[in-house]
């Protein structure tokens, strides 16, 4: 059984309309020049066959009819109808309402194969022939002229029949073709958006490592330039403080000077980390290690704060080739900032998996989380939301997981915390 999808356009509905108008037209004309022997059964017959058309040969009905399974029930009660309106309008001589079976061969026609067609074909001319006046069939004199006629009947049902399923057969390619057309543009609709976002993402993180490749050189020549004159002055500062101690009361002003200075170069050994990150010595290691290691020397500084440090690791190692001193580097920063973003109460957990021939571990906290218009330059170099950060640390470690093969990511819902998620290749195990 074939279905074809259902056409709900202006056209079609015109159409359906028009088919049905034109129907219903033929017969009325036909009950009012021939409403049989007895006018309250062919009244009764044709408003029940009138009916039953018009609830069932709607789009809709048709559709859900079909796709039930009950087009052969359907069909039946199609044929004992119009067998009602003809056993009604049936006197002397075989009724004129013998074209009411194109009905059901029409709609036999438009949704079941050939074979089907032609049978529904063949059991409205019996049943038709089964209401003809015996006479008729039997009487030697009239059965001359009654059989031609009954066979020229039951060949115009089955050439209506063909004629239509060839039409419904090819509608019903086209409506293949059309519907596979459909879902391949669909799919290369898909296929190209998929293309243009994977693009995009392409595009930003070039853009994002453009700007990488030239803070970072601006910084490491920035950082030279001003390293020399801080030794110059945190040395001349600690001879003076060595010299003044007890007899200057202002001497402590020079610790202060000690004090800044060191922050200073600090934060230009950040600077150089950055702009010229070392080359990884890859070694198989186990991240089950490192974030024991982590874990460990930040335990202390998580219990002060009244923060709870969990981890959920696998029994299994988890392998991956790398720089275990920048891992721990990188672990070690995205820690520290889960720590400040987590109040006392909450908890940072340290999570680890392998999947797809990768290894991923995720650093999630009990935060605020990162409002989305920030997301995306979290990993910019500069940028920070802390009043004493340099915006140097995720930036850098970003690099770093990059320079690995890897990737590090953000996933963050405002109100529901923060996880970072680096994503390395795995090793296998020997």
């Amino acid at each position: 059984m074939i279905s074809a999808p259902l056409d709900q356009s202006p056209r079609s509905k015109l159409l359906f309309h028009t088919k049905s108008s034109l129907i219903l037209l033929l017969l009325a004309l036909l009950f009012f020049f021939n409403a049989g022997p007895s006018l309250l059964f062919s009244v009764l017959a044709f408003a029940l066959l009138a009916g039953y058309h018009l609830l069932t040969d709607r789009p809709q009905s048709r559709e859900q009819i079909v796709g039930q399974g009950l087009i052969r029930p359907h069909i039946a009660l199609y044929l004992l109808l119009c067998t009602l309106v003809i056993w009604a309008t049936t006197a002397d001589e075989e009724s004129v309402f013998w074209v009411v079976y194109l009905l059901p061969v029409a709609v036999a026609a438009s949704s079941l194969e050939l074979p089907g067609t032609l049978t529904t074909c063949g059991l409205a001319w019996l049943l038709f022939v089964s209401q003809v006046p015996s006479k008729m069939l039997f009487d030697p004199r009239e059965r001359s002229e009654a059989w031609p006629e009954l066979l020229v009947f039951g060949l115009v049902f089955f050439l209506v029949g063909a004629l239509m399923q060839s039409l419904a057969e090819q509608n019903r390619r086209q409506m293949a073709v059309q519907t596979a057309l459909t879902r391949q543009l669909q799919s290369s609709e898909t296929e190209l958006r998929q293309s243009l976002s994977r693009l995009e993402a392409a595009e930003e993180d070039l853009r994002r490592k453009d700007r990488l490749a030239a803070l970072g050189a601006m910084s490491a020549g920035m950082a030279h330039e001003i390293r020399n004159p801080l030794g110059v002055i945190s040395s001349s500062a600690q001879l003076l403080e060595g010299r003044l101690a007890g007899v200057d009361p202002n001497g402590q002003l020079l610790g202060i000077i000690q004090e800044e200075t060191a922050r200073l170069n600090q934060l230009i050994s950040a600077f150089l980390a950055f702009g010229r990150p070392a080359t990884p010595q890859l070694q198989r290691c186990d991240l089950r290690e490192i974030v024991a290691r982590v874990l460990l020397h930040l335990g202390s500084l998580a219990k002060e704060r009244g923060v709870l440090l969990l981890a959920d690791a696998p029994p299994a190692a988890m392998l991956t080739q790398a720089d275990p001193a920048m891992l721990q580097q990188v672990l070690l920063n995205l820690l520290l900032n889960a720590l400040d973003a987590t109040p006392t109460g909450g908890q940072v957990q340290v999570g680890l998996q392998r999947q797809d021939g990768r290894v991923l571990l995720q650093v999630r906290d009990d935060g605020c989380g990162i409002p989305a218009d920030l997301q995306q330059r979290v990993f910019d170099p500069f940028f920070t939301t802390k009043d004493q950060g340099t915006g140097l640390g995720l930036a850098t470690a970003y690099k770093i997981i990059e320079s690995h093969g890897g990737e590090l990511r953000l996933v963050s819902q405002p109100g529901a915390g923060a996880t970072f998620c680096i994503d390395l290749p795995a090793a296998e195990e020997a």
